[in-house]
């Protein structure tokens, strides 16, 4: 039967305690994450444990440090975290549309999410404020080397540093040379919207989050005035943060898989 072999009370402070487990007396390769009582994950021996509130409490003092402003935190204290901030950074207007840089923080205790930070895109047009979510794999195939290695994707093994200091460190790398990816707009704003492109978004995306000139390119339909990719990349991403026709309001876990689901089917900028 499971036994536990010792206790790691490193995380104490917030309510962790991590179990190495024991079968039947003899050592296993695996430990229980217990917060407050609950029972929060089954892990690897190897497994770091990085608390929410450390990723949070390192991602506020950048902020702090450097005049930027917290969107919104969604903070589940036995799961996942997403931290949304604004950078302050603002790039020229794109076809009337108004790009500021952000960064979005995440992590989880649970094993669901490595720790890491990576591009936000704040977009307004007109008296409306939404935002994107820029994967990690999609900007490091895109950005120059030394911009992509700023984005911060960082599993929980042996490795990852707990320190606030050093995380703040990554985190302000990241705002450093994250502007180069608000780049990929402009080279999108050049880029005409075509049937086979509005086919491929009609086949990768829910129809609830697509213009209807999607459908209507994708009939074959001239349209009578020229959408760019840039243009369909706005009006989805307003769909996506909005929830609008999606029914009810994503979740944003799903949020941030539409956002993904979309980065995957838009073409690579090339310079």
């Amino acid at each position: 039967m499971f036994g536990v072999e010792s206790v790691s009370e490193e995380w104490a402070d917030y309510g962790f305690r991590e179990l190495y487990l024991t079968w039947n007396g003899e050592p296993v390769p695996w430990k229980a994450i217990v917060r407050d009582g609950k029972l929060v994950h089954i892990a690897s021996r190897q497994y770091k444990l990085l608390p929410n509130e450390i990723a949070l409490k390192a991602a506020d003092r950048v902020a702090k440090d450097i005049g930027a402003e917290k969107i919104k935190e969604f903070l589940d204290p036995y799961g996942r975290l997403y931290a949304l901030y604004d950078m302050k950074i603002e790039a020229e207007p794109i076809r009337n549309v108004r790009t500021r840089l952000g960064i979005y923080v995440y992590n989880s205790v649970n094993g669901e999410l490595a720790f890491g930070a990576s591009v936000l895109s704040i977009l307004s047009r007109g008296a409306e404020t939404f935002y994107s979510f820029l994967p990690y794999r999609f900007l490091t195939a895109y950005l120059s080397p030394d911009a992509a290695i700023a984005i911060v994707r960082e599993p929980h093994r042996p490795g990852l540093t707990t320190d606030i200091e050093e995380i703040a460190k990554k985190l302000l790398n990241l705002v450093d040379r994250g502007r180069e990816a608000l780049g990929i707009y402009r080279l999108w704003a050049e880029i005409q919207l075509d049937k086979d492109l509005a086919e491929v978004l009609w086949d990768r995306l829910p129809k609830a989050y697509l213009p209807n000139y999607i459908r209507a390119m994708r009939d074959g339909v001239t349209l009578m005035e020229l959408v760019t990719v840039w243009d369909a990349y706005v009006d989805i991403c307003s769909r996506i943060w909005r929830g609008k026709n999606s029914g009810r309001e994503a979740t944003i876990d799903r949020k941030i898989e539409l956002y993904r689901m979309l980065h995957n089917a838009l073409p690579k900028p090339k310079e």
